[in-house]
């Protein structure tokens, strides 16, 4: 029997006006295992919080840009609101319980023999998002059905599966299982004009088969996964698999292939707000969104690792705003978001390089990823070209009291058009009127072990010192300036 209980929370102030996020975040966990293994359980519960102060993002973006002494203090910038919050809560409970009818052995040569296990499974999870405003801002639109601004969305979830799973050293490890799925979105306290507007909820159940399928044979590996829909609206089906080959102790081979249709997440299928450009039901409109992933990989020892990966999307969903040029000049493209599909198939093809080179105490770590989306709309907006290197040193030190690794990482990404930020639904829309990007961020790090101590230290985004301010996480939202991240960990334990 084994129980654990974890709980870490943070409160940052933030270093521009109405900033503000805090989050805690409980976990409890539980084992058990009778003597001879063969009834297992295994339970958790976890509880988060987070909430946050929007501010909209820069209300004038020259205070920033220009780096004039009067705004190096982050606090003068003025941003586009003060008075709007989000809140996000989420609790999950989760039980898995195991039977042996047939209990795994290993022979006289320390193989699995044959076994033959029952199994069930519940997860039960809630989540309430929050949008609270005092006054009605046009950021979202004028004339909104309620103020102050209060939109409340909420999603109950239960799932409840059997499986069982016979495992033989011959023909590998098979799973089936069964499901019933149930979800419950709704919104909450809303008026009785936008209750007029649109229904307030989406409830349904799904029933779903499945399995599991893994296999080893010699240097070779096989595993995959498999889910289809008996009944219900938001799922189709989805497959995955992976194979690996070893070729030799130096060369590993990969491919993988993943295969989905699902309807798109609830915000885009049904939403309710104070602010009347924010009300939708797209659940009869709406097509399944499917994708074909295809993967391949090569492991090396002294090349490194070179990943490839092509898909292909069908029904992509995004968020966009429709206003026109005069709105987005008064600041209004947020108030007329909404969200959308992509009719044509988009096309993504993903190569990744990694590869450490290492001499005596030194190593050079590269990561190279390129990018290329073929599409007839520019709906699907990613950096061509990222990069992270990171130069280090590690050594004993004090008669090897201490283990020091100390360096400088070094991340960059080609321009693109960056999705901007609509605080009012938590979500990123799709915006093509200019790019960011283009700028690298250096990091100075130090870390050190001493026994069951670590101590680290960050100089991050060290060339904001003398850097021009065109660094931004999204649209008008910037990215952070210098600072310094000192802490410790001290493990205790018998």
């Amino acid at each position: 029997f084994n129980a654990s209980l974890a709980y870490r929370g943070f409160r940052s102030l933030g270093k521009y006006q109405f900033e503000q996020a805090l989050s805690g975040n409980f976990s409890g966990t539980l084992s058990y295992s009778t003597r001879d293994h063969r009834y297992n359980l295994r339970a958790h519960v976890t509880a988060q919080n987070i909430e946050a102060q929007e501010n909209g993002g820069l209300l004038d973006r020259t205070q920033f840009e220009d780096n004039t002494a009067d705004f190096r203090d982050r606090s003068r910038i003025d941003v586009r609101y003060t008075d709007a919050n989000s809140q996000l809560e989420g609790t999950r409970y989760f039980l898995d319980q195991q039977f042996a009818l047939i209990p795994q052995r290993k022979d006289s040569i320390r193989r699995h023999t044959t076994a033959l296990t029952l199994g069930h499974e519940l997860i039960y999870e809630t989540k309430r998002y929050e949008f609270t405003q005092d006054n009605q801002n046009d950021a979202f639109g004028q004339n909104p059905f309620e103020t102050p601004i209060r939109d409340r969305a909420q999603l109950q979830t239960f799932s409840n599966t059997l499986y069982t799973e016979y495992e033989n050293s011959t023909l590998g490890k098979i799973r089936g299982r069964a499901s019933m799925y149930h979800y419950d979105y709704a919104f909450e306290d809303i008026s009785a004009a936008r209750q007029a507007a649109l229904p307030n909820r989406l409830k349904g159940e799904e029933i779903v088969i499945g399995g599991n399928y893994a296999k080893a044979i010699g240097r070779f590996s096989l595993t995959s996964d498999i889910n289809y829909t008996l009944s219900g609206d938001l799922t189709d089906h989805s497959f995955n698999t992976q194979a690996n080959y070893r070729i030799s102790d130096a060369f590993t081979l990969q491919g993988g292939v993943h295969l989905s249709a699902r309807m798109p997440d609830f915000n885009y299928l049904l939403y309710q707000s104070d602010y009347r450009n924010f009300n939708w039901q797209n659940i009869a409109i709406f097509k399944k969104q499917r994708v074909q992933n295809f993967q391949l990989a090569l492991h090396t020892q002294k090349v490194g690792v070179l990943e490839a990966a092509y898909s292909l999307i069908d029904n992509y969903t995004f968020f966009e705003s429709t206003a026109s040029q005069q709105a987005i000049v008064l600041g209004q493209e947020t108030a007329f978001v909404q969200p959308f599909q992509e009719e044509n198939t988009i096309k993504h093809l993903r190569i990744k390089y990694t590869k450490e080179l290492k001499w005596r105490k030194w190593a050079l770590r590269n990561t190279a990823l390129y990018q290329y989306v073929s599409q007839d709309r520019q709906v699907l907006n990613l950096p061509q070209k990222v990069g992270r290197h990171t130069l280090y040193y590690s050594s004993h030190v004090f008669k090897k009291a201490m283990f020091l690794q100390t360096g400088v990482t070094l991340k960059y990404f080609t321009p693109y058009a960056m999705n901007a930020y609509n605080p009012l639904l938590g979500e990123f829309f799709v915006q093509n009127n200019e790019e960011f990007g283009g700028y690298p961020l250096f990091d100075v790090f130090i870390n050190a072990k001493v026994k069951r101590t670590r101590i680290f230290l960050k100089a991050e985004h060290l060339n904001a010192i003398f850097a021009t301010p065109n660094y931004f996480a999204a649209p008008d939202y910037p990215y952070r300036d210098f600072v310094i991240r000192f802490g410790f960990v001290w493990n205790f334990f018998s």
